[in-house]
């Protein structure tokens, strides 16, 4: 009998082959990646961590904390087309530096790209942070959380972001404080409205220096409009405070609508006070001292 002949694929064909599973591979991995932990970060360097001072620390927090809720869009500390590519390398800086809640973070959240990736390890270490007392860590936990689809988030988790936030806000964190008074305010994330309770919590976190996500106290001063002098002020302020964080032109929005009022009213007072906004560099503690009522 003859034997038969071994066929062998010419070696162009193998490498075309190879080529193109290594692609269908990337493909895939591409449109999944999102369902597994992230992996290309480095082990985290608990050594550095302990000759963070606090100042430092506390400083830190608060530049992660203000870009959070705009991760993966531009913000007015990176506001170019690239600023999430920047924002992604700062915050491994940070992390390089010893700053945990940094390197957590982009274990979740991915700016460079905009890739969310399982909540699963992120909380489970930010828990063990916040069981020793670690209030930053109870702060980011509700901030993560904001981040993911709801689809995407158990209740356990929802549960135990809530109860942090609590816990931190009581020990007087100014992150903690500010993501519960704008919750109360708006009424979101199971809690109801109650600007009694949100308003107090929030100026807190202002006098702290904390001056992102103002728009739970936006929102409140809105639904006060009038033609009085003091509510206008009010708004206009946070409006500004808003535009010093965000790429936002909400406070130019408001003077063209004031300017409509004033016209509509033959008001001279209401064109002055636009004016006179309009001139004026609000400071976050200038919008604090306004107050509420």
């Amino acid at each position: 009998m003859a034997r038969a002949e071994n066929r062998r694929l010419p070696w162009p064909a193998l490498l075309f082959g190879a080529i193109f599973f290594a692609a269908t591979a990337m493909l895939v991995y591409e449109s999944a990646r999102e369902y597994f932990p992230r992996s290309d970060l480095r082990s985290f360097d608990e050594r550095k961590a302990k000759l963070l001072s606090a100042g430092k620390r506390a400083s830190y927090e608060l530049e992660l904390f203000s870009e959070l809720s705009q991760w993966n869009r531009p913000s007015r500390r990176y506001p170019a087309e690239g600023g999430p590519r920047l924002r992604e390398r700062r915050w491994r800086q940070l992390a390089g530096e010893g700053f945990e809640l940094a390197h957590i973070a982009l274990q979740l959240l991915q700016p460079n790209g905009g890739y969310v990736y399982p909540l699963d390890r992120p909380m489970k270490r930010l828990q063990e942070l916040a069981e020793q007392g670690d209030a930053g860590a109870m702060c980011l936990m509700a901030s993560l959380v904001a981040q993911v689809k709801k689809a995407r988030v158990s209740n356990e988790h929802a549960e135990t972001a809530r109860k942090w936030l609590k816990v931190g806000a009581e020990r007087g964190h100014p992150e903690c404080q500010l993501q519960l008074g704008r919750r109360l305010l708006l009424g979101i994330d199971g809690m109801f409205r109650d600007p009694g309770r949100g308003l107090p919590l929030e100026f807190a976190a202002r006098r702290s220096g904390y001056a992102h996500d103002v728009d739970g106290l936006v929102a409140y001063f809105q639904q006060r409009w009038s033609t009085e002098a003091i509510d206008l002020s009010r708004l206009y302020c946070w409006l500004s405070i808003e535009a010093q964080s965000r790429l936002s032109d909400g406070s130019q929005k408001m003077l063209r609508l004031l300017r409509v009022e004033a016209q509509r009213l033959e008001s001279d007072r209401l064109k002055a006070l636009a004016s006179r906004l309009e001139s004026t560099r609000f400071s976050l503690q200038a919008c604090v001292e306004l107050g509420a009522s």
